[in-house]
């Protein structure tokens, strides 16, 4: 247990994971906003739903036909995203992220410092707050390959979340944003969740943290598995920490 693992992911979470990362590409940021001007120009009753459901097709069919002319500007890059990922998705217990480490809730419930909690901001200036569930890379053409973390959410509206005093306590039974769970390894900031006795026991007071370099971090328990690390945030070069092994460099 703990190992690398190789896993299948179902058809209708991997659209979902690949649709994120095409979203969060940005040398496709002009193939993103030409797709949703032709949606307007369909009379698109529900743009953004047609834009994510189709998106990915267009793209393949742009992207491949710009290729048997030669064009230019299709890089490596832009053919392996088009392509769409491999079926089968490594998953890993552990990620390193810019020297941040990242552990998921199943392996974190049996360590004494538990690093599963995630955080990110919102458009609006909002904080999102969830709990790490699984490290995926999803491996593409050309060697080309990027990590995604699919996160639990909690709900945070007013009823649930509450800020006094610069203290943020949240409620952790309910979970929102099913249906969108993924981010991108780099875009994931670490807090810890501390009880919150005055609350109740379903309350967590959030504890933001400056990310700390692995060398300042004890891996208490983790030295049998394999660990992913991350050092940026497009195309990502990533390695295998094997103990004893040398590593071995899967960009």
């Amino acid at each position: 247990m703990g190992k690398q693992s190789q896993v299948y992911v179902e058809k209708n979470v991997r659209d979902r994971a690949e649709f994120y990362i095409l979203n969060n590409s940005p040398e496709i940021e002009t193939y993103l906003n030409q797709h949703k001007q032709e949606l307007q120009l369909r009379g698109c009753l529900n743009p953004d739903e047609a834009h994510r459901n189709e998106f990915a097709d267009w793209f393949f069919e742009k992207i491949y036909a710009m290729n048997r002319v030669h064009a230019p500007e299709v890089t490596h890059e832009l053919l392996s995203l088009a392509s769409k990922s491999n079926i089968v998705v490594s998953s890993y217990p552990a990620c390193i992220v810019n020297g941040v480490w990242f552990v998921t809730h199943a392996r974190d419930v049996r360590l004494k410092m538990q690093n599963s909690g995630v955080s990110v901001p919102g458009t609006e200036n909002e904080i999102f707050y969830g709990q790490l569930q699984e490290i995926l890379e999803f491996s593409y053409l050309n060697d080309f390959s990027v990590v995604l973390f699919k996160c639990k959410w909690f709900r945070c509206d007013s009823r649930r979340m509450v800020t006094e005093n610069n203290i943020t306590s949240i409620n952790i039974t309910s979970e929102s944003y099913k249906d969108d769970q993924f981010i991108l390894a780099s875009q994931a900031q670490q807090v810890f969740y501390v009880e919150d006795p005055s609350r109740g026991p379903n309350w967590r007071v959030v504890q933001h943290v400056n990310h700390r370099s692995i060398w300042d971090i004890t891996k208490d328990g983790m030295s049998d598995i394999d660990l992913l690390q991350d050092n940026s945030s497009s195309n990502f070069t990533l390695f295998v920490d094997l103990g004893n092994l040398p590593q071995i460099n899967l960009q």
